[in-house]
C-alpha cells in the first residue's frame, strides 16, 4: 500500500473510533492538526515507523494488540475497553512535533537518520508531553489513564512504574513492544 494511502485509511480508523469514543477534544485536535496525522513515531529507519504518517499507524497497532491482551486476561484483571482504546490513543500524541525532516541527505541514507529531534521544544518524556497536551486542551482522564500514560516509556528500571504500575499500565507497555516487533518483522 502507499504511504498516501496509508496515512488516508489510518485517518479514516482514527476518525471512526474517535466519533465513537470521543477522545480527542476539539481544542485537542485543533492543537495537533494536520501534524498529528503525518508525524512519524521515531527518527531512525532502525527503530520504528520513522516515516509520516508512523506515529498513526503505531497508535492503531498498539491499540489493537491492547485489547487481545486484555481479553486474554482473567475476567477480574480486565480493564475497561473504553480506557484502553482512550489511552492508547492519546500516549504518544506528545510526538506530534517532536520531529523534523532531516536534511541531510547523506544522514538519511546512510544512516537511517531520517528526522531530527525539535530542539525547540522543553525536554519531557514522550508519556509526559502526552499527559500535559491531554490536561491543556481539556481530555479528562482518570487517575489510571494518567498513571498508564506517564508510564509506559519509564524504563525497566524504574521499580515503581514496573512494579506498581496498574494493569491498565501494563497492557499499554505490553502492547507498544509487541507492535514494534511487529514493525521490525515487516521491514
Amino acid at each position: 500500500m502507499e504511504l498516501k494511502d496509508k496515512i488516508i485509511k489510518n485517518r479514516e480508523k482514527f476518525e471512526k473510533t474517535n466519533g465513537m469514543y470521543n477522545i480527542f477534544t476539539e481544542e485537542l485536535l485543533k492543537f495537533l492538526g494536520e501534524d498529528f496525522f503525518t508525524a512519524p513515531a521515531s527518527n531512525m529507519k532502525s527503530l520504528y515507523n520513522a516515516f509520516p504518517g508512523g506515529l498513526l499507524d503505531h497508535i492503531i497497532k498498539v491499540t489493537k494488540y491492547a485489547i487481545s491482551v486484555n481479553e486474554t486476561l482473567p475476567t477480574e484483571l480486565r480493564v475497561d475497553k473504553e480506557s484502553i482504546i482512550k489511552v492508547c490513543f492519546l500516549h504518544q500524541i506528545g510526538k506530534t512535533f517532536l520531529f523534523n525532516f532531516c536534511d541531510s541527505e547523506w544522514h538519511r541514507n546512510n544512516l537511517g537518520k531520517m528526522y531530527d529531534f525539535n530542539e525547540e521544544l522543553i525536554s519531557m518524556k514522550v508519556g509526559e508531553r502526552s499527559a500535559y497536551y491531554c490536561l491543556k486542551y481539556g481530555v479528562v482522564l482518570s487517575e489510571e489513564e494518567y498513571q498508564s500514560i506517564i508510564n509506559f516509556d519509564k524504563p525497566d528500571d524504574d521499580k515503581q512504574s514496573k512494579w506498581y504500575g496498574t494493569t491498565l499500565s501494563t497492557i499499554l507497555r505490553i502492547s507498544n513492544d509487541l507492535s514494534i516487533i511487529e514493525c521490525k518483522q515487516n521491514n
